[in-house]
């Protein structure tokens, strides 16, 4: 299936001479490799149930064996021309303003409405519950899902924004409101919020190595008002450290001395992942944020994807590895907010981290496109061509993707990633006609084409799993024979690589059971 790197580096210098530059973080991009050097493979299918609805960009908590699913959207990506400033492209309609629960194991679902007369949640609760992008973080020896900020309406006064708020919920009593309301509290009464200017955030993460460590808010940004393509946010720039002060009825927050705004942290939507590194007889629990997006747009206002990591220690503390180095990793492919999943070797030492589809700063692709097709959703800076090939093409316009790669972080902490051979299953979709688009792009076949999964979605593990304190999956201890790791849930299904209006897109319903196959 792969050829030598050499060849591939080759056939991205002939491509990229034909292209205009991309304005990612760094010109050059680390090829991945193949897979034949991992410790293991991965199948992704679907499973054989469904969520009750549509849903991406959500926040999430387990409890108990059942997922719980709230806020976030049910329509698709955003307008992405958008010029004007009354049209809003995060219609308020399509904010999801249900609350999901799921028993994977006996394939029930169960949702409620915030708008259910048992709620007894006001208008202005509810939209703080069904925002988008908000920060979350489950606290599980509280049994309390941790909610920040988020995008979304203000309904008392029509206007599009940020919230500023802290939102302590209390998940075993809203699983009860959302499956027997009758026998349990208001949803009213299982949360409770506090405003500071600290949570302003929409698109960043939300961490904590352990309870005696502050909680960080890493990344994200401000945004005030109706999104279009000639506004932005104020991004954050930075790894904020706040303590939450909970005792179950009394939220506060005490807040740190806070880091200066780097120009470099000026990320969102991005992956932010749990690593375990060994050190002497024991282990060490820290972070990496991984690319993300957007780099400040240049004249043509065309902005690309971070590319370099950015180390976090549990107090919040970082550093951004050197991106003058020429050996420095410089991530090129899933590089924007996806399901995620990580595995630790004892044995190899290695921290291992499966991205699941998404959106890429470049793909394989077999070339034959580059620069020809007069369809520029086909063309080689801007999309990928539908049968997988082998010459590595960088992708200025951020392209969906279904590929699956794996980045490997060394003792040494040297990074590295690898295109895996397991990807989604083809679901083949009926999009509608963009207007002013054939409906034959890329050479989709008739009248169909496939989805593109991944994109702001979640991976959430089966029980029972050996895992470090963080969550990361004890790879050794998984044995030799194939095991389901977990399910990949929601996301932004798109029907074409690069978008062209609205109706490409959709929020997806599917689950997809992913199995590790040790080698």
């Amino acid at each position: 299936m792969f050829i030598v790197a050499l060849f591939l580096i080759a056939a991205s210098f002939n491509c990229l001479a034909e292209c205009p530059p991309c304005t990612n973080q760094t010109s050059n991009l680390s090829i991945p490799l193949p897979e034949d050097s991992l410790p293991y493979r991965v199948t992704i299918e679907q499973a054989d149930f469904n969520l009750p609805a549509g849903i991406h960009s959500f926040a999430y908590a387990v409890h108990d064996g059942e997922w719980l699913l709230i806020s976030g959207r049910t329509n698709g990506l955003h307008n992405v021309d958008n010029i004007d400033p009354n049209v809003n492209p995060f219609p308020p309609s399509q904010q999801n303003t249900f609350v999901f629960v799921i028993n994977p194991k006996t394939k029930a679902t169960y949702f409620r409405s915030l708008h259910d007369p048992s709620s007894h949640l006001s208008q202005h609760q509810i939209d703080l519950l069904s925002a988008s992008n908000t920060l979350f973080y489950y606290a599980e020896n509280k049994n309390t899902l941790y909610l920040v900020g988020g995008y979304g309406i203000d309904t008392a006064s029509n206007t599009m924004g940020t919230k500023a708020s802290l939102t302590a919920i209390d998940i075993p009593h809203l699983i009860k409101w959302v499956k027997h309301p009758s026998k349990s509290k208001s949803a009213a009464k299982c949360i409770r919020t506090i405003y500071h200017p600290i949570f302003q955030l929409t698109g960043g993460v939300m961490l904590q190595s352990n309870e005696h460590q502050p909680f960080l808010l890493a990344f994200g940004q401000n945004f005030d008002g109706n999104y279009t393509i000639s506004t932005d946010g104020t991004y954050s720039r930075q790894v904020r450290p706040v303590q939450i002060i909970d005792n179950g009825r009394d939220l506060f927050v005490q807040l740190y001395p806070q880091p200066d705004p780097l120009p470099d942290y000026r990320r969102r939507d991005l992956n932010v992942i749990p690593i375990v590194k060994k050190k002497g007889e024991s282990f060490s629990m820290s972070f990496s944020a991984l690319s993300g997006v957007f780099t400040p747009a240049d004249i043509n206002n065309t902005p690309g994807a971070w590319t370099i990591p950015i180390e976090i220690d549990p107090d919040g503390s970082s550093r951004m590895l050197d991106p003058h180095d020429p050996h420095t990793f410089a991530q090129a492919m899933n590089n924007y907010s996806c399901a995620n999943m990580g595995l630790y070797s004892i044995k190899k030492k290695k921290m291992y981290t499966l991205l699941f589809g998404g959106i890429s700063a470049s793909l394989f692709s077999d070339g034959s496109n580059c620069n020809m097709d007069p369809n520029p959703q086909c063309n080689c800076c801007t999309a990928w061509v539908q049968a997988k090939g082998n010459i590595f093409t960088p992708c200025c316009n951020l392209p969906f993707s279904n590929d699956v790669t794996t980045i490997e972080i060394d003792k040494h902490g040297v990074y590295q990633q690898y295109i895996m051979s397991g990807t989604f299953p083809i679901i083949n979709s009926f999009p509608p006609v963009c207007p002013g688009f054939p409906p034959l792009a890329c050479g989709a076949g008739p009248l169909q084409t496939i989805y593109y999964f991944g994109t702001n979605a979640a991976f959430i593990p089966a029980e029972g799993l050996p895992t470090f304190p963080n969550g990361v999956i004890s790879f050794d201890k998984l044995g030799k024979k194939p095991v389901v790791v977990g399910y990949i849930i929601g996301g932004i299904a798109s029907t074409i690589s690069d978008t062209n209006c609205t109706t490409d897109t959709q929020a997806s319903f599917y689950v997809f059971k992913v199995t590790l196959l040790p080698k």
